[in-house]
């Protein structure tokens, strides 16, 4: 009769087992500091960098006047080498035709950017052909070898710089003119 019976089997858990449920609770609170201290830490450096300074505004040029100072400035700065002095006074004139006319000279080569010129739509043809015989005349000197360069004196670089100024006064003028007469016929 002791035969029948059988010994008690242990309990058995069912649920979730406190000990694990106490350690996800941990983990997520964990978590919501972590994600609290990023979100605080973040919005101060934002808060931080929104703080602007009082900015000194810089007076905006026109073309004409940064290509008319920047002129004035070439021969003081570059005339002892006639190469930077050259690429100096061309880059002047390609930042002044893009500003004016709004076309990207300024990584145009002298072809491409006589091209430009040419579709241009002011009339003085004669200035645009003097532009273009002016980029045309500062290549050979802008590629020369340094061997070559003691050929140039002061006086031809004088006048080159003065022939760009007045070229820049020029197309100034014509734009200015040009402008007068829509005015007056608009009136």
């Amino acid at each position: 009769m002791l035969e029948d019976i059988h010994d008690i089997r242990p309990p058995v858990m069912t649920g979730m087992d406190p000990g694990l449920v106490r350690a996800l609770l941990w983990g997520a609170g964990a978590i919501v500091v972590c994600a609290l201290v990023f979100l605080i830490i973040r919005y101060w450096l934002k808060k931080r960098k929104n703080r602007t300074q009082p900015v000194q505004s810089l007076a905006l040029l026109t073309p004409y006047e940064t290509a008319v100072r920047d002129l004035e400035q070439c021969m003081e700065g570059f005339g002892h080498d006639a190469k930077i002095f050259y690429f100096e006074v061309s880059r002047i004139l390609k930042a002044y035709i893009s500003g004016t006319f709004q076309i990207n000279c300024s990584e145009m080569t002298s072809q491409e950017m006589a091209r430009a010129v040419k579709d241009l739509d002011f009339t003085d043809t004669g200035l645009k052909t003097q532009l273009i015989q002016f980029q045309d005349q500062c290549d050979p000197i802008r590629y020369m070898p340094l061997e070559a360069q003691g050929a140039l004196d002061a006086g031809r670089m004088q006048q080159d710089l003065a022939l760009a100024g007045s070229l820049v006064a020029r197309i100034e003028q014509v734009i200015a003119d040009a402008t007068a007469k829509d005015d007056a016929e608009d009136a």
